[in-house]
């Protein structure tokens, strides 16, 4: 669970998945994961996921995005009309070039924080 100020969800939001993305750049799989309260995606899925779904591939190097000096990543921030949270799509890239990755996050209400959930990671 995470806390955000009211009016600045989407600025702790983006910060919160930027820290995750920098263990994944890492490698780290297993620790990206626990970042979560929540997840749809094993490891052998997030690794699968990075090879484009196919096993023979090698895995792609995603960029640690607060390391990047030109921030490239689109990223989606949308607040869910019955007001539940908020979803994010972030942008993957490799080498400062985006990689059509994409990962797809839930901030769901939940008492005083957020619930965060890794929905996806999936090429777009």
């Amino acid at each position: 669970m995470i806390y955000a100020e009211e009016g600045k969800e989407q600025e702790r939001f983006i910060d919160f998945a930027e820290n995750a993305l920098g263990i994944l750049a890492r490698e780290r799989y297993s620790d990206f994961l626990a970042v979560f309260d929540s997840s749809r995606l094993t490891e052998q899925d997030l690794c699968l996921a990075l090879r484009y779904l196919d096993e023979t591939r090698p895995t792609v190097k995603i960029d640690d995005p607060v390391l990047l000096k030109n921030r490239l990543q689109r990223i989606d921030f949308l607040a869910y009309t019955d007001g539940r949270g908020y979803c994010m799509d972030y942008d993957l890239t490799t080498d400062g070039e985006p990689n059509d990755l994409t990962v797809q996050i839930e901030f769901l209400k939940n008492d005083n924080g957020y619930f965060v959930e890794l929905d996806d990671l999936h090429t777009l």
